[in-house]
């Protein structure tokens, strides 16, 4: 249960009459052709979008009484495309969008007060506007839905020893999730989700009309409780308005940054800010907007590849909202072609008792010839409106 898999996806929507619906394919141009998975497609004048699935396919509805379309095509790491829709069909087809790998531009003219060191500085700034940004007062309303899923989590009990299984429940009965975690180690896949209304006024969030809904068999009244409970902690204000405040200034302060370089967005530039850890095994990649001082992007990678991807949008007075964020389960996966290699290491393991490598070759070999991958996911859609 230490690693847990999310899959974040949050739609911004302003309110209006739906009725046209634009739906294509986006592809990344590398080294060899991509689907481009998790795009984004945004429309600057309604302040709303979608994202692309897994095989670069999306849909996008926008109002009938909205006359010329410009639509925004970008993801981190690529040029953005923009395309422009005048008045028409109901239906539109977009013609296939090609993103181009971007190019950063050399930043060793920064120039920054006292000789800060210019990470240091653009970090220092990104926080003095998370402040101002958490003290203003915003209304808004908001109707959410999430997700909360689980696969495999009844291979892990069987594998760990009773003990730490043990030691797992009893930390989840500590923190009141005993319920949930334990109907997730015992029985097999989870699907359901929670719909809710939430109102925010200065500051002050309300949640009301809770509903959860699942499939497959009835949970038992105690999960139920435990997932609305879950999503109860989630304050949209505290995301939405600098809720990294204090753990992302304490981070850069203890942590080596580097500035990689900026580049063009709209008529702003965006500085890319870098972090490694001291082992090589995590690296991030901020994305921080000159003038507003914004999060625009966030990138995280494990040594085997992205795990995390978060992107935002300004939507006026140098507020950024958050509109995507993707989480991948990379830490939990077990390839096919690692499983027989991962059995020998077992077997010749001294870490484990003899009881405990049966069950856990026993598991592996019942896996030969698919991935493995046990993890539990939550994900959330929002549509929300100012007043």
């Amino acid at each position: 249960m230490k690693r847990i898999a999310l899959l974040l996806i949050l739609s911004i929507v302003s309110t209006g009459t739906w009725g046209r619906e634009f739906t294509g394919r986006v592809f990344l141009r590398d080294t060899t052709l991509l689907e481009g998975d998790f795009v984004m497609i945004y429309c600057p004048s309604l302040a709303t979008g979608t994202l692309t699935d897994e095989e670069g396919n999306y849909r996008l509805k926008i109002p009938d009484n909205e006359k010329n379309v410009v639509l925004e095509f970008s993801r981190i790491g690529y040029t953005t495309q923009y395309r422009e829709f005048p008045t028409g069909s109901s239906e539109v087809t977009v013609e296939d969008i090609y993103l181009e790998p971007q190019a950063l531009m050399l930043t060793a003219a920064y120039v920054t007060p006292d000789g800060m060191d210019p990470a240091k500085f653009v970090l220092s700034k990104l926080w003095e506007q998370s402040k101002k940004n958490k003290k203003r007062q915003i209304n808004y309303k908001a109707d959410i839905s999430y997700d909360v899923a689980s696969h495999g989590l009844t291979v892990i009990n069987e594998v760990l020893p009773k003990g730490t299984v043990g030691l797992a429940k009893f930390a989840a009965a500590v923190n009141g999730y005993g319920p949930f975690v334990k109907y997730c180690l015992n029985n097999d896949d989870l699907s359901a989700s929670v719909t809710l209304k939430r109102e925010v006024r200065g500051a002050k969030v309300k949640d009301y009309d809770h509903v959860l809904v699942q499939a497959g068999q009835e949970l038992p009244k105690n999960v139920r409780k435990n997932i609305l409970s879950v999503f109860e902690l989630i304050d949209l204000y505290e995301i939405l308005y600098g809720e990294t405040t204090k753990w992302g200034e304490r981070f850069s302060n203890s942590h080596v940054f580097s500035l990689e370089g900026t580049y063009e967005y709209g008529d702003k530039l965006v500085d890319v800010i870098r972090w490694i850890d001291s082992k090589n095994r995590f690296s991030a990649n901020i994305h921080i907007v000159e003038d507003d001082w914004g999060i625009l992007k966030v990138q995280l990678f494990h040594w085997e590849g992205e795990v995390l991807r978060c992107e935002a949008r300004n939507a006026g007075n140098g507020v950024y909202m958050p509109i995507s964020f993707v989480l991948k389960p990379g830490f939990t996966m077990v390839r096919a072609h690692q499983i027989p290699g991962l059995i020998e290491e077992i077997r010749k393991s001294k870490s484990f008792k003899e009881k405990t490598k049966e069950k856990a070759i026993k598991v592996l070999e019942r896996n030969l010839g698919h991935d493995f991958n046990p993890y539990v996911s939550f994900g959330f859609n929002i549509r929300y409106f100012y007043e």
